[in-house]
């Protein structure tokens, strides 16, 4: 009996239904990529933040709760909705074997369409692919079992499960997003290059505030002001943005610091802090 599942972007399952005849090399497929993934030798590492891939070294875990869904699997299938190539795309495709839930990352890129794909018809001619298909890489990116979720680049193992709960600074998803801040003109790229732990906790923490827009929001003279009075290399631009200075991480980090209010005074809101706290200054 296949165990062959679609995982939407709600977290919700649908099967894939499988002809017999293919079962046996789907499965195959994902046994032998987990079994590069995770082999026998390899130490376990408990997810400490750090975002970057490790390939080759130690696996790498979160303790996590697979969502709801996952309770049907693997003996309610017929309560599921069956997956559709027509409607549905998948953020990933997993396998699913005595406890263990073998996932591979799925996207626009693995369907092929009718209107872009030949296949050979007779001997070496060429002939449109009547009916949509998609794609099944030899590769697993991450491996569920035993209620830890084992990935080796957290990229990819974010694509399958949310894992922002587990991360201690801000990603590069999250650089991009905080680049397309109203209020600023921000080189994300550039970000994501000098970036170091420091730029990327702060980047963390000024996202979840108020801090950019409130500034903004004073006049223009009270932003030059405030920039120059406490050594910001920041300007503001003729849309009246903020741009941020991308030269050295530095400078970044500098201004990032100002608009989270650690410089000694709240330069937002004008209240006094104590250096590096949230604590105000009586």
């Amino acid at each position: 009996m296949s165990q062959f599942y679609a995982l939407m972007s709600d977290n919700t399952v649908k099967y894939i239904s499988l002809n017999e005849d293919v079962v046996n090399d789907i499965r195959n497929i994902f046994i032998s990529g987990a079994a590069r993934l995770k082999t026998a030798e390899m130490e376990e590492d408990e997810f400490n933040g750090d975002i970057m891939a490790r390939k080759g070294e130690n696996i790498t875990y979160v303790n996590f709760f697979l969502p709801d869904d996952f309770s049907r699997i693997p003996d309610n299938q017929a309560d599921m909705s069956e997956y559709n190539i027509e409607e549905d795309i998948p953020k990933s495709i997993f396998w699913y074997e005595e406890g263990r839930y073998l996932f591979q990352v799925f996207n626009k890129r693995n369907i092929l369409k009718r209107k872009t794909v030949l296949k050979v018809e007779y001997g070496n001619s060429f002939a449109k692919m009547q009916e949509k298909a998609f794609v099944i890489e030899e590769k697993v990116n991450a491996i569920y079992e035993d209620g830890k979720f084992y990935f080796q680049s957290y990229t990819s193992a974010n694509q399958i499960f949310p894992l922002l709960d587990f991360v201690t600074e801000a990603t590069n998803g999250e650089i991009d997003s905080f680049g397309e801040n109203e209020n600023l003109e921000a080189n994300a790229v550039r970000i994501k290059d000098i970036a170091n732990v420091k730029t990327r906790r702060l980047i963390k923490v000024l996202s979840s505030t108020t801090n950019v827009s409130t500034f903004i929001g004073k006049s223009l003279r009270t932003k030059k002001s405030l920039l120059k009075k406490y050594g910001i290399k920041a300007q503001i631009n003729n849309e009246g943005k903020l741009i941020l200075p991308t030269h050295n991480v530095s400078e970044l980090n500098r201004t990032l610091e100002f608009l989270n209010e650690d410089i000694f005074r709240g330069v937002i809101t004008n209240s006094l802090y104590k250096s590096n706290s949230k604590k105000k200054d009586q």
